[in-house]
């Protein structure tokens, strides 16, 4: 089992999945009218489900939030899951060569065998992605999504090339990827990429860098980021997108680096119809705009539960 703290609240769980351990938290015990929330982590180097804290202990109606929105006495909130990917966080990292479809069919049976009911997929950067991908894939399995910053549409739509993989190679290799990968998820490092993906500096406190460099620093944690680096993991979902018949909630930060907010356009141009909200703050506007991110995914889902009513 990982040394990974549990930042989340609620209890750390594996799913055996293919051979592989795969770590998900499970909090709060929401009513039978309330579909079960099922978060799923951007990709980076040292990317994890840590970036849903400030979210999953409000949803799961066990977190402070504006009164009124949750009858804590009752018990109101929604059941919520955080996965951790396979190659990151507490789930196994094996010296895999990831790719996209690896990370669909994840969460595709992590859906269908752990979850068992039509879900709310959250998902940021590629994990809107692959949640997109799976909607449009095994609508059965999902209630709505929400997607922040998904990439698939602008950029990481395509496979990369003959250099990319032979970056990947290079990470990827004992000597020097070791080295490489070390220098890359080094404090100093991770601190400069945090400066980038938060917008407000007091967004990124010492425990937020104290949790990525964390995860980024276990065994195996160079093979999961190298596919992202080898463009590996990119996915196109300019089709999937338009034929989603679930609700559909896009987010994007304002001030994003990563995805960059002007990249909105090109998503919405293929929902024209689905609800959108440009928050205040960078790629983790969901961690770094809590408050603002909560209330619109409340609202968002108030009318998921009132389309099923009707």
């Amino acid at each position: 089992m990982t040394s990974l703290p549990n930042p989340l609240g609620g209890e750390r769980h594996i799913y055996h999945w293919r051979g592989y351990e795969v770590a998900y938290v499970l909090r709060g015990q929401g009513s039978a009218d309330r579909p079960p929330l099922v978060f799923v982590h951007s990709v980076h180097a040292a990317a994890w489900s840590a970036e849903w804290r400030h979210n999953i202990p409000v949803l799961a109606g066990e977190g402070d939030f504006a009164p009124g929105v949750f009858d804590h006495d009752n018990g109101d909130g929604y059941t919520c899951y955080a996965i951790d990917l396979l190659g990151f966080g507490a789930s196994d990292r094996p010296p895999l060569h990831y790719q996209a479809p690896l990370y669909i069919d994840l969460i595709r049976d992590f859906l269908a065998d752990v979850v068992g009911q039509p879900a709310v997929l959250i998902g940021s950067s590629l994990g809107g992605t692959y949640a997109v991908a799976v909607a449009a894939g095994c609508p059965e399995l999902v209630r709505a999504v929400v997607a922040i910053g998904p990439a698939g549409v602008t950029r990481l739509a395509e496979p990369g090339g003959w250099l990319n993989d032979a970056v990947q190679g290079l990470l990827r290799s004992n000597v020097p990827g070791t080295a490489l990968f070390s220098a890359l998820v080094s404090r100093a490092s991770i601190g400069f990429f945090l400066k980038d993906i938060y917008a407000d500096p007091k967004a990124m406190t010492a425990e937020t860098l104290e949790l990525f460099r964390v995860s980024a620093a276990e065994p195996g944690a160079r093979f999961a980021p190298a596919a992202f680096v080898g463009m590996s993991l990119n996915w196109d979902i300019r089709t999937a997108l338009p034929s989603l018949t679930c609700p559909f909630l896009l987010l994007w930060g304002t001030e994003a680096s990563a995805t960059p907010f002007k990249e909105a356009a090109g998503v919405r141009a293929l929902v024209p119809d689905a609800p959108y909200v440009a928050l205040p703050g960078g790629d983790l506007p969901h961690d770094e705009r809590p408050v603002a991110f909560n209330e619109s995914l409340l609202n968002f889902l108030e009318t998921v539960r009132e389309t099923a009513i009707a």
